[in-house]
């Protein structure tokens, strides 16, 4: 009764039939004859046929070997793959990957992520979606992403962050407004200013930080409107409806009727994390968790 074969026996026939001889089939497998032998012998009994013919000083295929032969080598090249796709995946080689982010990441610093991770990981598909802090924390918390850059602070018992880097905060001015010619100012030059931001309940981070830098400063700020989104909130600013703190990443897009001027204030600052839930186990999410750490060391001034 014909029993079952071993990965390694296909290897040591598929030698001996293209070398049409023990001794060199031995010799290219860097073993010793007597045990390649055993294992066509072994191979020969679990299949109950005979795969070898002698033929002078080698030995030549039969018609069950021959027949054989094709099928032996695409059984180990699907055993090789599939080596291959396990060894990949767990090591997020392959897969997809679900990343939010916040708008301002897009425009400087996921580039750069974006751009080292697909060196690294070509076959993991990243699906990337937009979203402010506080979605990103709801479709982290129900699985809706896999990881997010967002800005502290988080209240979630399923999320960990990875702290990555400050990202200061610069003042959006009205177009004509008297400071909005000049290179610096510090904050408290603003604290008889109405002040428009984000919805709390939508850019958390930035208008807690905005709330925290100005305290920094000495002062309340007075928030006189809410915007549900950047373009409202540009809108506002250029309306002269309020002046408002944003990521100086903003800086790098221009908006009709706003100028943007840098804050002398130290503290005036955001940060960036990268946020991922603490069950996670997604090898992916944690290369480009360390792709994202060491691109911030490099171009944003991280601290470790």
């Amino acid at each position: 009764m014909a029993s079952d074969f071993t990965f390694h026996q296909l290897r040591s026939f598929i030698a001996v039939a293209e070398e049409s001889n023990f001794r060199r089939a031995a010799l290219r497998l860097r073993v010793s004859q007597s045990p390649l032998t055993r294992q066509v012998q072994s191979l020969e009994s679990a299949l109950g046929v005979r795969l070898f013919n002698r033929a002078g000083r080698g030995v030549e295929l039969s018609a069950a070997g021959t027949a054989f032969l094709a099928e032996a080598k695409v059984l180990l090249e699907v055993n090789d793959r599939a080596r291959r796709v396990a060894a990949d995946a767990a090591a997020g080689k392959t897969g997809s990957l679900s990343v939010g982010y916040t708008e301002p990441v897009a425009f400087d610093f996921l580039p750069h992520v974006l751009q080292q991770f697909r060196q690294e990981f070509p076959e993991v598909q990243l699906q990337l979606r937009e979203m402010n802090s506080f979605e990103s924390v709801d479709h982290l918390e129900h699985r809706g992403v896999d990881v997010a850059y967002l800005r502290p602070p988080v209240e979630s018992q399923t999320v960990d962050l990875t702290m990555l880097h400050p990202d200061p905060l610069i003042a959006a001015l009205p177009s004509g407004h008297p400071m909005s010619g000049r290179s610096t100012i510090a904050l408290a030059e603003l604290a008889d200013e109405r002040f428009v931001t984000y919805s709390q309940a939508l850019g958390g981070g930035i208008s807690g930080s905005t709330a925290q830098a100005c305290a920094a400063a000495g002062f309340a700020p007075n928030f006189v409107d809410y915007a549900s989104s950047t373009p409202m909130l540009m809108s506002l600013v250029a309306s002269h409806i309020g002046v408002a703190l944003v990521s100086h990443q903003f800086s790098l897009i221009p908006y009709l009727g706003v100028d943007f001027v840098k804050l002398s204030d130290v503290r005036a600052e955001s940060f960036l994390a990268l946020a991922a839930r603490n069950d996670s186990n997604s090898p992916a999410a944690a290369a480009l968790c360390d792709i994202s750490v060491k691109v911030s060391e490099l171009h944003f001034g991280r601290h470790n």
